[in-house]
């Protein structure tokens, strides 16, 4: 008897697990034919030397609501998201090269609204501004993309734009703890740059991992997740004006590789070797230029962290943080020195960003992102910079 109930039951759970899996099998069919959903990986594709490039001819229209943005990317036949251009430089033109990461790139805005198209439109027509900017890289990407492709664009001036606050742990840290895709490496031995190319391999994944991918393959529990974070990014808005960065927390803080971490009065060893990693990478970066006889500017943009007072206290607060352990000028304070060791123009416009802000926003309310405003300050600032030197 007691046989009997424990098969039934068994073939009631057995029944019921079917037409579960049934009905996900027939969502995710449904779903896969009225949801599409976009994701940078549409325009990006793997590098065996730089980990990731742009995708040459394609197209991604990106919405992300849960942090306000909506803009759209198309890559040209050279891999960059700009118009299409040539190789080689226009006869009678100058041309200059914008480098740097998503800040650069345009995260959030439309082509024509970044700084390097307001810095071609004031320039005039005698100048060309090209955007080689791509996501998520690091310093020694930027590098490795000028001495194997851009330096062939042949341009007077190269741009290297900073992100101060993640240039450095992009440089530092492996690609598995900051979440992107394989990327190049360089280590510091003996005050050499030696390229790692071991952390273009991706190793072993864990279990975890792999069963995360293996959910974003399915477009039911992409849709569930998205409706999920735009419910929590509500919640945390309806708490806050502005919605804290991920990667500010005080664990990371206290690991050495968090966003605050270049802000800190005194760095840990481990952090003092990524800033001498990082500015070996830009005196290679200048000493590359300077054989190529091309003039390089470092320009470090401004951040939200740094303009924005009031989202940098709710920062503070919700990361549990003494603002007493930062200087935030210490960093630009190094790179201005450094700069002026090597000879190179550099230009941090923190003062103009901070006036221009008592007026507009300069950034997304719930990204650190520059928004049109914040690359119109840009544009401004690198203007006058450019001109005396074309």
């Amino acid at each position: 008897m007691r046989g009997r109930i424990l098969n039934r039951l068994a073939s009631n759970v057995a029944l019921s697990l079917t037409v579960i899996a049934a009905l996900l099998i027939a969502t995710e069919i449904i779903v896969r034919f009225v949801y599409h959903p976009e994701n940078l990986g549409t325009v990006i594709q793997f590098d065996a030397k730089l980990g990731w490039l742009l995708k040459p001819g394609s197209y991604l229209h990106s919405v992300d609501r849960g942090r306000g943005l909506d803009y759209r990317i198309r890559i040209n036949s050279l891999g960059l998201r700009e118009r299409s251009i040539s190789m080689q430089k226009p006869a009678g033109k100058k041309r200059v090269l914008i480098l740097g990461d998503s800040i650069a790139f345009g995260t959030g805005v439309e082509i024509g609204e970044r700084f390097s198209d307001l810095l071609g439109n004031h320039l005039g027509e005698g100048i060309e501004v090209v955007n080689g900017s791509i996501c998520g890289w690091g310093n020694d990407q930027e590098l490795l993309f000028y001495e194997t492709f851009a330096r062939r664009l042949n341009p007077d001036i190269v741009v290297l734009t900073l992100t101060l606050n993640n240039d450095i742990l992009n440089n530092m840290l492996d690609h598995l703890y900051l979440e992107t895709a394989p990327k190049p490496r360089f280590l510091l031995r003996s005050d050499s740059l030696i390229l790692d190319e071991g952390h273009l391999v991706p190793p072993k994944l864990p279990l975890s991992l792999k069963i995360r991918r293996l959910f974003r393959k399915s477009r039911f529990l992409v849709y569930i997740k998205r409706r999920l974070d735009m419910r929590r990014y509500q919640q945390i808005t309806d708490a806050l004006t502005h919605i804290p960065t991920r990667g500010f927390e005080k664990k990371r803080l206290e690991e050495d590789c968090s966003y605050w971490s270049v802000y800190r009065k005194g760095y840990g060893q481990r952090f003092e070797q990524g800033w001498n990693v990082t500015e070996a990478i830009l005196s290679r970066f200048i000493s590359r230029c300077n054989e190529h006889g091309t003039k390089p500017i470092i320009f470090a943009f401004p951040l939200k962290i740094e303009v924005d007072d009031t989202w940098r206290s709710q920062l503070f607060d919700r990361a549990n943080v003494d603002s007493m352990l930062f200087d935030f000028r210490k960093p630009y304070d190094r790179l201005s020195s450094f700069c002026a060791a090597k000879q190179t123009v550099f230009v941090y416009p923190l003062e103009d960003f901070r006036e221009a802000s008592r007026r507009v926003p300069l950034y997304f309310e719930r990204d650190s992102h520059p928004n049109r405003n914040g690359h119109a300050q840009a544009a401004a600032a690198l203007h006058a910079v450019l001109e005396d030197r074309l």
